[in-house]
This record gives C-alpha cells, structure tokens and sequence, in this order.
C-alpha cells in the first residue's frame, strides 16, 4: 500500500502527528509524508491519502484550502483521511479543520475510510503528553480498515 501524508503546520505540532502516522503507514509500504506547499498533484499509484493541518479560525489554514482545491481532480475513488491539530475546547468553540478537509475530500469523490481525528495542543502551542503516540495508532487503525476494504466480499 502507497500512502502519502500531507500537512501544514506553523509550530511543528500536526508535521509531528503527520510523522507520527506515517510511522504507523510504513508497516503496510511505501509513505511520502510532504508540506501542502510541496504538492501540485498526486501520483496515480497512492493508495491512501492522509491530509491534516492546525485548526485555525475554526477550520483548516490556507494551505489546506489550497491543496484540497489543488487536487480535488485527482481524488475521486482514492481512500483518504483527514486529521488535525486544535486546541482542547469542544468542537463548538474550536472548530476542525479534520472535519472540514474530510468533507471537501467526501465532495472531490474520495472514500474516508475513518472519520477525521482530532490531535490536541496546549496554548502554548504543544502537543500534550502521548498524542504522537495516539497518531501512531491512528495511522494503525488506518492500515487496518484500508486492509479490510481490500477483501473481497
């Protein structure tokens, strides 16, 4: 399996969870983790496309807008995810932008394979204590689901 994992981050936290889960990735195959900036469009031979960025002003960051925008031709069909970094408030007050890279990705065709994650920073910002830990096992669960969809019925 061929995953690719783009991300956007100002402080370095969601590059970290992005790194995290392609750890978890690299067990299944080959893993590209790329800067939103980096990427113009996308390889026909990925399996998995893992996209996550910092929740800012309630959802996702220019880049992220940007990229999706980018690439909303070339996903139809392809098994995706969707994560993102935010601060511990509830969703009302916080946003997500895991919320709203997964629904663009669900509106460009693409099959979420597990609903968007949410990774929690402080004020500061800092990831708090075992979230990149917590995004390994995400990036687990993933190559699990993607391995069941892959049997035949």
């Amino acid at each position: 399996m061929k995953s690719v994992v783009i991300y956007a981050s100002h402080a370095g936290n969601t590059r970290r969870i992005a790194e995290a889960v392609a750890r978890a990735l690299r067990t299944a195959g080959p893993t590209e983790v790329m800067h939103a900036e980096q990427v113009m469009a996308l390889e026909d031979d990925v399996d998995l496309l893992v996209i996550g960025g910092p929740t800012e002003g309630h959802g996702p960051t220019p880049e992220i807008k940007d990229l999706v925008h980018r690439i909303a031709g070339t996903v139809r069909g392809l098994r995706a995810a969707a994560f993102d970094t935010r601060l511990q408030w509830p969703k009302l007050l916080s946003g997500s932008a895991a919320a709203a890279i997964g629904a663009s990705l669900r509106a460009s065709g693409a099959r979420v394979v597990l609903p968007p994650e949410s990774f929690i920073v402080s004020m500061k910002p800092e990831l708090l204590p075992g979230e990149e830990e917590r995004a390994t096992a995400w990036g687990e669960q993933l190559v699990n689901r993607v391995a069941e969809l892959a049997i035949p019925v």
